[in-house]
């Protein structure tokens, strides 16, 4: 079947300064939805979970996270990320 209209998307990056970051999840189609648009400013890390209405996307196959750092200097890693169909 189809992915929820409520899709949770946690997710937990270690990075020193999130305003430099886009994070996007990828479905399994190659559709991307935004997660994140460089937004945060010169805090740190991300962990938090999102709500996707993906429920134009099929449920099964690889879901991907993809981070971009947009800036040079700042440095960290993506620790995790979930997804939980309600």
């Amino acid at each position: 079947g189809n992915a929820p209209s409520t899709l949770k998307v946690g997710v937990d990056i270690v990075h020193t300064y999130i305003g430099d970051l886009v994070v996007d999840l990828i479905a399994p189609d190659g559709s991307v939805y935004s997660l994140s648009n460089r937004a945060g400013g010169s805090t740190d890390n991300i962990n938090q979970t999102y709500t996707v209405n993906a429920s134009s996307e099929v449920a099964n196959g690889a879901w991907k996270l993809r981070v971009q750092d947009k800036a040079s200097v700042d440095t960290g890693y993506i620790s995790g990320f979930k997804l939980t169909f309600p």
